[in-house]
């Protein structure tokens, strides 16, 4: 699948999820914002540009950090999402955000425009290496920061990838990972254990190539409760995981679904709530100062 190929169907897969984007019950977009927003170090008065905004996971929690005197800029290649976070925002109050409908792979900024990037689970979707970092360190003055949040891609200690349940990491995996009959399937899990998120020296190390210095990484578990494995199958279709369900014959996606859920129902506490950790990687990195 080509460039063009796959921005197209990132604009088809969001635009449909984005009525119900982190409206499902589930806590999730909204604490990992927060978290990379405080993370960043980002304060009051700075110029900010939010990649792949979305509903406004981090967009919301920036514009509070910069306070009145700051400035916020949302793009998303989702019109439906632009739509949103405009909608929000108007509500909200915030004369210091603005959002535009734009390629977040291509920002259309001169050099140097802002105080800081930040990109909560949007900037993986397309990074390969340092070749596409290199357009937010290029939109930073010097001294700038570049932030961005993303699923861990380090193994867990059984070797699987930490994001999925490991109850029904062999039942979720494969339909990630491997191309169907005349599928060019190409997104980041296809190749989970080699990519720039699989170590902390690797994302470093891509941070680096793209003219970063000072890089930090942390991984830090997400605590995410549902009340049913329902409910967490719902919620992965309010979201980029609802590719997978969308490559799915109705059957086949029922009789998947129906099995993540008892697997999941299996894991109830006495409290009647299912905790699943989750692990998330926050990286920051500032652009050099002269």
């Amino acid at each position: 699948m080509g460039n063009s190929e796959s921005t197209a169907e990132m604009h088809r897969v969001f635009d449909a999820a984005a009525a119900v984007y982190d409206q499902s019950g589930v806590e999730f977009f909204g604490p990992i914002g927060r978290r990379l927003v405080e993370f960043s170090g980002i304060g009051a008065g700075q110029s900010v540009l939010d990649v792949g905004c979305g509903r406004g996971a981090v967009l919301f929690p920036v514009a509070e950090a910069v306070g009145a005197g700051g400035e916020v800029v949302g793009i998303d290649i989702s019109e439906e999402m632009v739509k949103y976070a405009e909608k929000d925002a108007r509500e909200r109050g915030l004369g210091q955000l603005t959002t535009h409908l734009m390629n977040g792979q291509q920002p259309e900024y001169p050099p140097a425009r802002f105080d800081a990037v930040i990109g909560g689970f949007s900037v993986f979707i397309w990074t390969h290496g340092p070749a596409e970092l290199r357009p937010y360190r290029e939109l930073l003055r010097p001294g700038g920061t570049f932030a961005a949040s993303a699923p861990s891609f380090f193994p867990t200690a059984t070797g699987k990838w930490g994001f999925l349940p490991e109850d029904v990491h062999d039942l979720l995996l494969p339909h990630m990972t491997q191309a169907k009959e005349g599928d060019a399937y190409n997104c980041p899990f296809t190749n989970i254990h080699n990519n720039w998120l699989v170590t902390e020296e690797a994302v470093t190390s891509t941070l680096a190539g793209a003219g970063f210095v000072d890089a930090e990484v942390v991984e830090e578990d997400l605590l995410i409760t549902v009340e049913s494995g329902d409910q967490w199958v719902r919620w992965t279709r309010t979201h980029g995981m609802r590719r997978l369900w969308d490559r799915l014959a109705e059957q086949e996606a029922q009789e998947l679904a129906a099995e993540v859920a008892r697997r999941l129902d299996a894991l109830r506490g006495a409290d009647g709530i299912i905790t699943l950790p989750t692990p998330i990687v926050y990286m920051r990195a500032r652009a050099p100062r002269d």
